[in-house]
């Protein structure tokens, strides 16, 4: 049987609805409150798009090239190498 939740996994039990991992959600909505649950959910995993412009300008300003491959990210260097 398929979890009601994800619609992906199975169920960990022949008597249950849900897999170990929505079980847990389940959970959490259960202690905290299902309000509380998904109003962090939307607060740390969902930005909108003004959110998505300040981050995007955050990393223009700063000059952020971490993305991109460095010269010395290359190769690792050796004890030898770092000494000189």
């Amino acid at each position: 049987m398929v979890c009601v939740m994800c619609e992906k996994k199975t169920v960990e039990n022949w008597f249950g609805s849900f897999c170990a991992e929505c079980r847990q959600i389940k959970n959490l909505g259960n202690v905290y409150g299902f309000e509380r649950v998904l109003e962090i959910l939307k607060k740390c995993c969902i930005r909108d798009e003004s959110q998505l412009e300040k981050k995007i300008d955050n990393h223009k300003v700063k000059g952020d090239d971490s993305y991109e491959t460095k010269p010395s990210m290359t190769h690792p260097s050796t004890r030898s190498q770092k000494k000189a």
